[in-house]
């Protein structure tokens, strides 16, 4: 007695869930994979740095500059940019390209409001006698970030480059991400 198929399995012997049919070897719950994942083509599934949107996040690594200001202002850059040409590619790239560019804009964003307020506005304020030396709601707002562009920061684009380069992106990940864009 055959077994119905499966909706969405291929109709190939060789896939079939009845013994006595197969005809080669059957991977691994084959007829258990979700549908669009038997459309997939190997590189449907990209396993480099460059393909599946990781080479955003691995430009962290210019973390390692270690001249304050410029080893985040480099990575975040350089993480925005190549996340946002990641969304050309495919929708894993795409996804994992999206999230490196949100965190560098993010981290830009605020390194950009530490250096406009240390050098636009709190330098003038205490140059004019505006605000004094020894003030301290000054320290509420530049210490945190100033933490954030000299420690903090150039701290988390290092970490999240080497998450970059060692993990990569798993195929029920790439199966969930594809399936999500309609393909």
């Amino acid at each position: 007695m055959s077994n119905p198929p499966v909706p969405g399995a291929p109709q190939d012997p060789a896939y079939s869930s009845d013994a006595s049919q197969q005809v080669g070897p059957v991977p691994p719950q084959a007829w258990a994979v979700h549908p669009a994942a038997h459309e997939m083509r190997p590189e449907h599934f990209p396993t480099t740095v460059g393909r599946d949107g990781r080479i955003a996040w691995s430009l962290g690594l210019l973390g390692l500059l270690g001249i304050p200001g410029l080893s985040i202002l480099a990575p975040s850059l350089a993480m925005l940019i190549t996340g946002l040409l990641q969304r050309r590619k495919n929708p894993v790239a795409r996804s994992v390209g999206t999230r490196a560019a949100i965190f560098a804009a993010v981290s830009l964003l605020a390194t950009i409001l530490f250096f406009t307020f240390l050098l636009g506005i709190l330098l003038p304020l205490v140059e004019a006698g505006v605000v004094a030396d020894n003030a301290l709601w000054p320290a509420f707002i530049m210490v945190p970030l100033g933490v954030w562009v000299v420690i903090a920061g150039p701290i988390t684009c290092l970490v999240m480059g080497i998450v970059g380069l060692a993990k990569p992106v798993s195929r029920e990940k790439a199966q969930r991400l594809y399936a999500r864009a309609g393909r």
